[in-house]
């Protein structure tokens, strides 16, 4: 499990209106290890860790379950869990694909990356009207 403390690591304050009575700076959200949560001009998102890649909802996927497979899962990568005794972690949560690999999915929805972005110029969203960026 990894866990980000937001103020210290990107030198901002979080403040969450859930309810908690904790302070901003102590305002905490846990994420797999192999993702990264990442403060932009446009505020906080998720990107994979290792590539720097922005990561990706979409609207087509609904019940915990992904529709995007064959070609669509060649261009639109499934944010696959790594080791076999991973866990789900805050809300992250694993659902098994119709291949049978594991995915990462953010309250109930599979998180992808594209195969055509690049860490610096990430160029999918809004594609097709239902691609997003998977932000916090």
């Amino acid at each position: 499990m990894r866990i980000a403390t937001l103020a210290p690591v990107f030198g901002a304050l979080l403040s969450l209106a859930a309810g908690s009575a904790m302070g901003a700076s102590q305002t905490k959200i846990e994420h797999p290890g192999n993702i990264a949560l990442i403060e932009e001009a446009g505020g906080l998102a998720y990107r994979h860790a290792a590539s720097g890649f922005k990561l990706y909802i979409s609207d087509r996927d609904t019940g915990g379950k992904s529709m995007c497979n064959g070609g669509c899962a060649r261009a639109w990568i499934p944010l696959e869990v790594e080791g076999a005794d991973t866990k789900p972690v805050g809300d992250w949560r694993i659902l098994v694909r119709e291949d049978g690999t594991r995915q990462w999915a953010y309250k109930g929805k599979p998180v992808y990356s594209l195969f055509h972005d690049s860490a610096e110029r990430p160029v999918g969203n809004g594609v097709e009207g239902v691609w997003h960026f998977l932000v916090p």
